[in-house]
C-alpha cells in the first residue's frame, strides 16, 4: 500500500496545481473530487475503529463500541448546539494534533515533545489551506463568528506555525526529514494555492486518511479474518455506507432550509461529528500498535 500512497500523493499534487492554475474550473467539478476521495478514502478510514480497538470484537462488544462512539459524538453536537465558536476551536485542536499525528507515525514515544510535533505540523498545514482560500474559508464559518480580521494576520499566524513545527522537528531528531522537506517546500505552497475544498480533501485523503489505511491494514493483516486486501476493504463499507447515508440525509434535507454557506458549514460540522470519537480510538491505537500491546 505504500506504493499505492505515493502515487495518490502525486495525484493530489497533480490536482492542486491544476486548479491553481485554471481556477475558472467549474465548482461542481471540485465538489466531484472532494466526494469521490471522502467516499473512497476519507470516511473509511474511520470505518474500522471497531476493529483497530478490539479486532476479536463480538456483538457485545460491538453494542457498547457503538454507545460510547455515539455518545462522544452527542456530547459534541450540543456543544456545537450551545457553543458553536467553542465547538469551531476544539474541531481545529483536535485537527491539528489528528493531521500532524499522521506526519509522523513512525515516532515510538509519545512525550510531550512528540504531542508539540504533532500539534505544530496539524496547525500549520491548517493554516495554509484555510488562510489559501481565506474568502471561502470566511463564507463558510460567516454564521457562527466573523474571521475577517485574522486576513491581515495570516502570514504572521503560518509562518510562526511553520518556525515551530521546523524547530522542534530539529529538536527532536536533530534533522529535518526529507519527507517533511517535500511536504513543507512542495505540499504546502499548492494547498495554498488550491480552493479550499480541494486543498482540504487533497490533504486530508492523502496526506491523512491513507497513512492511516496503510496502518490499520499492517495491523489487522495480522489476524485470519482481515489478511488480505479483499477481506479488508469488506470491513470499511457497513460504517462508511452508514455515515454517507447519514451525511447526505442530513445535507440533502438541509438544501431545503439552508442556504450556501449555511450548508457548507453543516457539511464541515457533520465532519467534525464523525471524526470527534475517531480522534481519541485512532491515537489510542497508534500508541498501541508502535508499543507492541495489541
Amino acid at each position: 500500500m505504500k506504493s499505492t500512497e505515493s502515487l495518490f500523493k502525486i495525484l493530489g499534487l497533480i490536482v492542486c496545481l491544476g486548479f491553481s492554475l485554471i481556477p475558472e474550473l467549474p465548482q461542481y467539478i471540485e465538489f466531484a473530487f472532494a466526494g469521490l476521495v471522502l467516499l473512497f478514502v476519507g470516511i473509511p478510514h474511520g470505518a474500522i475503529d471497531h476493529l483497530t480497538s478490539q479486532p476479536t470484537i463480538d456483538f457485545k462488544g460491538l453494542i457498547v463500541f457503538l454507545v460510547r462512539y455515539l455518545s462522544l459524538i452527542g456530547a459534541y453536537l450540543v456543544v456545537w448546539y450551545f457553543l458553536p465558536q467553542v465547538a469551531l476551536v476544539i474541531f481545529l485542536a483536535f485537527s491539528a494534533y489528528h493531521f500532524g499525528q499522521t506526519h509522523f507515525l513512525k515516532i515510538e514515544n509519545s512525550d510531550v515533545r512528540s504531542k508539540m510535533l504533532f500539534i505544530t505540523r496539524g496547525s500549520f498545514f491548517l493554516s495554509v489551506i484555510l488562510f489559501g482560500d481565506f474568502q471561502m474559508t470566511t463564507f463558510i464559518l460567516d454564521p457562527i463568528v466573523d474571521v475577517s480580521f485574522l486576513e491581515t494576520y495570516s502570514f504572521v499566524v503560518m509562518g510562526v506555525s511553520l518556525s515551530l513545527t521546523i524547530g522542534i522537528e530539529f529538536w527532536t531528531f536533530r534533522k529535518i526529514k526529507f519527507e517533511s522537506m517535500v511536504d513543507l517546500v512542495i505540499l504546502a505552497p499548492l494547498l495554498y494555492m488550491a480552493p479550499l475544498f480541494i486543498s482540504f480533501v487533497v490533504y486530508f485523503g492523502f496526506w491523512h486518511a491513507l497513512p492511516s489505511m496503510r496502518l490499520e491494514y499492517e495491523f489487522l493483516n495480522r489476524f485470519p479474518q482481515y489478511n488480505s486486501l479483499l477481506k479488508f476493504a469488506k470491513q470499511l463499507i457497513p460504517f462508511t455506507l452508514l455515515s454517507l447515508v447519514g451525511i447526505s440525509g442530513l445535507l440533502l434535507f438541509g438544501m431545503r432550509f439552508l442556504d450556501q454557506s449555511e450548508l457548507l458549514l453543516l457539511f464541515f460540522i457533520l465532519i467534525s461529528l464523525i471524526s470527534f470519537p475517531h480522534v481519541f480510538y485512532m491515537d489510542h491505537f497508534i500508541k498501541k500498535f508502535k508499543t507492541a500491546r495489541y
